[in-house]
């Protein structure tokens, strides 16, 4: 069988908890597919910074812009990728597999299955500019649709597509994230990085609650309880100039550390040195950080969410960040949190992945 991947939507850098979703994936797809064959598509400007190990590349000799402006064309007019539907007709697979959201091009002719990853536009429809919140109403719901099976992040993720969007519950099947075992090694502290530190690793968008932790900090530092630093990790969004003169009005520009985007491996150094973990969100499809840094034997505080019940967030661990008052005592809880939950493993995550693209591929051909 030959199963296509495609990453004609994937942005190194820009996704978050999606990113570590798909590069995960590929590292246990190539340990899993037995005899079938894995096709990775990519455009140019990735081809060479996504490992595939194990399995076959092919790469369009698009640009990021030109794949963008074609899914956009996708989007708003009767316009069809052709050339790339030109790729995946050659190529012939028996499955295809989109991770991020939606299908493109959308006229792929082989059965496709896509994972939902991100549904708070149904929630908080207020956090996108008028392009986002259009170009997602007339391509995802079309994608949910052309999909012969989706796969959400979450159950609570599973019933939102089911109850909200419409999805057949035959349909839709739940397969978490999961997490790497962490290795034993003594962690060093990279350079620059505070004695005591909370650690919030998200890029700052709207609904991720940068604004209610920073608040809930001041109010901390002013009542004199404030122990220890915040450093911040992910994407800086246009967002962040506010965040900045939040930070310098409520007067913690000495307490505020920003390193920015970093890759995998130095996100766990800084997961390692952290004396607790916060994730302040208003809404999460699946929560990844929380899981992280229980691997990383971290306390971890937490808004209070569905999706953190059901990934095994203790109740106590679950606070209103509003509440600078719940924000110290959840610090001063002893440490590191035990889940209630046994988290999945990402290999566990990539054999559910295959089992289901095995199961909606089409039937075999027949030998000439």
């Amino acid at each position: 069988m030959l199963i296509a991947i495609s990453l004609l939507n994937f942005r190194p850098g820009n996704i978050g908890g999606a990113e570590t979703y798909i590069r995960r994936l590929l590292a246990h797809l190539g340990e899993l597919r037995g005899q079938d064959r894995v096709a990775v598509v990519l455009y140019r400007d990735i081809a060479d910074s996504v490992e595939c190990p194990n399995l076959e590349k092919l790469v369009v000799p698009w640009s990021d812009r030109r794949c963008v402006m074609a899914r956009i064309a996708e989007a708003y007019t009767p316009l069809r990728a052709k050339k790339i539907e030109q790729v995946f007709a050659k190529l012939n697979p028996d499955v295809a597999f989109f991770p991020q959201q939606s299908i493109f091009p959308k006229a792929v002719a082989c059965p496709c299955v896509m994972t939902v990853v991100d549904i708070q536009h149904i929630f908080f429809p207020h956090y996108f500019g008028l392009f986002d919140r259009t170009f997602r109403a007339r391509i995802y719901p079309v994608s949910l649709r052309r999909a012969d099976h989706v796969i959400a992040i979450s159950e609570y993720t599973r019933r939102t597509l089911i109850e909200r969007c419409g999805v057949a519950e035959s349909k839709v099947t739940a397969v978490p994230f999961g997490v790497e075992p962490v290795r034993s090694a003594v962690a060093v502290r990279p350079p620059g990085l505070p004695e005591k530190y909370i650690y919030y690793p998200a890029a700052t968008f709207p609904h991720k609650g940068h604004d209610r932790l920073i608040r809930a900090m001041a109010q901390i530092k002013r009542s004199g309880r404030l122990g220890c630093k915040l450093v911040l990790t992910g994407r800086r969004t246009k967002l962040w100039d506010r965040l900045e003169n939040l930070i310098a009005e409520q007067g913690l520009k000495d307490d505020v550390i920003h390193m920015g985007f970093l890759p995998f491996e130095q996100v766990q150094a800084v997961y390692d040195c952290s004396y607790a973990v916060v994730f302040p969100t208003e809404f999460e499809g699946f929560g990844l950080p929380a899981l992280e840094a229980v691997q990383h034997d971290k306390k971890v505080i937490c808004s209070r969410l569905a999706v953190f019940d059901e990934i095994g967030v203790p109740k106590q661990c679950q606070i209103d960040f509003d509440n600078p008052d719940e924000l110290l005592a959840a610090l001063e809880l002893p440490g590191p949190t035990a889940l209630t939950r046994r988290p999945w493993t990402w290999q566990q995550t990539a054999q559910a992945t295959l089992d289901i693209l095995r199961r909606t591929a089409a039937p075999p051909r027949p030998e000439l």
